[in-house]
C-alpha cells in the first residue's frame, strides 16, 4: 500500500503545484469595471401597435471582469434585449436584470441604470391629412401669389392613435417665389411635425404657385339691376358692385362697363341672386361681390291709363 503511494510521486507533486499556482493565479487576479452605454433592443414587438411617450434607447451598464477582457468588449458585444412577447395596448412596466443584458462569456453585471423602464403602447391609426405647401420669399415687384396648389393635395399618415388624432396637415419644403414674374413649380418633400408619425407611399409632392400681377379691387356704387329672361322689376333695383383685377387696369374701369343682372330663370320663392357682367377690352377684370347678393322679382307695376 505505502508503495502504490509512492507511485509516480514526482508527477504528483507536479500537477498538485500546476493546481496550486492557478488556484493563486485566480485568487490574486485583480478584477476592473467599465461603464457602458449599450442600445436597447425590444424583440418580438407586436403588429399594430406604436411606441408612444419618450423612448428609452439605451440605458447605463457597468461591467466586471478581468483588466484583460475588460479591454477587449467594444460596445457593439452589449446590448439589453427586452421581449415584448404578450404586450398589449396600455402601460407596461419592465424590470431589468442581468439576464436581460447580452454580453461576452466571463463578465459580469454589476449595475443597470434605469434598471425599470416604463413602455407605453398604442394602436396604430392612419388618416388621410391635406398637404399644406410653403413659399419663400416674394414675387417681383408689382406681382403676387394668386393659388397655391400641390399634387397629391392630400397624403396619408400613420402613427399612434393620440398622435395622429391631433396632426391635420402635412408640410412642404419652402419653394422659392422670390422675383417671381410668372408660375413657379417644383418637387419637394413632405414631412410631418410630429416624429412618431410617418409619411405613407407618397414622400414628395409637385407644388404650383401661380404668379398673377398685383390684384386690386374696386366698388361701384348703385349700379342698376337688369332683369333677363321675364317681365319683372327688381326690389331693390339697384346695388353697390365690387369688381378685382390687374391694379394696373382698374382706373381705366368706367362704371358703364360694369352690369349687374338677375336670371329671372333662377330665382327661387321670387328672389334672384345678382350676377354681374364686366364690357369687352377689360382683360383679367372680374366681378367679386354684390350687395345685396339677391334681390326680390316682382310683377312691373301696371301702366296707368291717363
Amino acid at each position: 500500500m505505502m508503495r502504490s503511494l509512492f507511485d509516480s510521486l514526482p508527477l504528483k507533486l507536479m500537477s498538485l503545484g500546476f493546481a496550486v499556482l492557478l488556484w493563486l493565479l485566480i485568487a490574486g487576479e485583480r478584477t476592473s469595471e467599465m461603464g457602458l452605454s449599450v442600445p436597447v433592443e425590444l424583440q418580438n414587438f407586436p403588429r399594430e401597435l406604436e411606441l408612444t411617450g419618450e423612448p428609452v434607447n439605451a440605458v447605463e451598464v457597468r461591467l466586471r471582469a478581468s483588466p484583460g477582457m475588460i479591454q477587449r468588449i467594444v460596445p457593439g458585444e452589449v446590448s439589453a434585449r427586452i421581449n415584448l412577447v404578450g404586450f398589449g395596448e396600455g402601460e407596461h412596466i419592465v424590470h431589468l436584470t442581468e439576464d436581460a443584458i447580452r454580453m461576452p462569456f466571463g463578465v459580469k453585471v454589476v449595475k443597470i441604470s434605469p434598471a425599470v423602464l416604463t413602455f407605453h403602447l398604442e394602436r396604430t391609426l392612419r388618416k388621410v391629412v391635406p398637404v399644406q405647401p410653403r413659399l419663400l420669399g416674394r414675387p417681383a415687384e408689382g406681382f403676387e401669389v394668386a393659388e397655391i396648389t400641390s399634387q397629391p393635395p392630400e397624403v396619408r399618415v400613420e402613427g399612434p392613435t393620440s398622435r395622429v388624432d391631433e396632426v391635420d396637415s402635412a408640410f412642404t419644403e419652402p419653394v422659392s417665389v422670390d422675383g417671381a414674374r410668372d408660375t413657379v413649380t417644383d418637387t419637394v418633400t413632405i414631412g410631418i411635425a410630429d416624429p412618431l408619425l410617418r409619411v405613407l407611399v407618397t414622400p414628395r409632392v409637385k407644388v404650383t404657385a401661380r404668379i398673377r400681377e398685383r390684384h386690386a379691387t374696386r366698388t361701384f356704387k348703385g349700379v342698376a339691376v337688369e332683369v333677363r329672361g321675364a317681365s319683372a322689376a327688381a326690389r331693390p333695383n339697384r346695388v353697390d358692385v365690387t369688381v378685382t383685377g390687374p391694379a394696373a387696369s382698374l382706373p381705366g374701369l368706367a362704371a358703364a362697363d360694369v352690369r349687374a343682372y338677375v336670371d329671372a330663370a333662377r330665382a327661387v320663392g321670387g328672389r334672384a341672386p345678382v350676377a354681374i357682367e364686366i364690357g369687352p377690352g377689360h382683360a383679367g377684370v372680374e366681378g367679386q361681390e354684390c350687395s345685396p347678393a339677391e334681390v326680390v322679382l316682382e310683377a312691373p307695376a301696371p301702366a296707368r291709363v291717363g
